[in-house]
């Protein structure tokens, strides 16, 4: 992993960590870097699980997205910034 995505993922971390502060929400754990491999199908199926989880959570799915080239699909996004979104995702849940 290259310092820039180490940096990226930290920054993702810090944001979801700040978001969830913002909200009045006390997060159950902090956010967390993840070093893991993640997939395009990795992201697809943690999306489809937020949303059917809590269907309201849809505009945050689709707003962590659209933060990485105003992307609407996860094949719009460069595969180096999908841990950073898993853990904007991981925010959600």
């Amino acid at each position: 992993m290259t310092l820039e995505q180490k940096l990226t993922d930290l920054i993702a971390a810090l944001d979801a960590l700040t978001a969830a502060m913002n909200n009045g929400q006390k997060p159950a754990r902090p956010a967390t870097v993840t070093t893991e491999t993640v997939t395009a199908e990795d992201l697809q199926t943690l999306c489809t699980q937020i949303v059917r989880k809590d269907r309201t959570k849809k505009p945050q799915v689709v707003a962590v997205l659209a933060a990485y080239d105003n992307a609407k699909l996860i094949s719009d996004i460069d595969d180096k910034s999908y841990p950073a979104i898993k853990v904007k995702l991981d925010a959600l849940t």
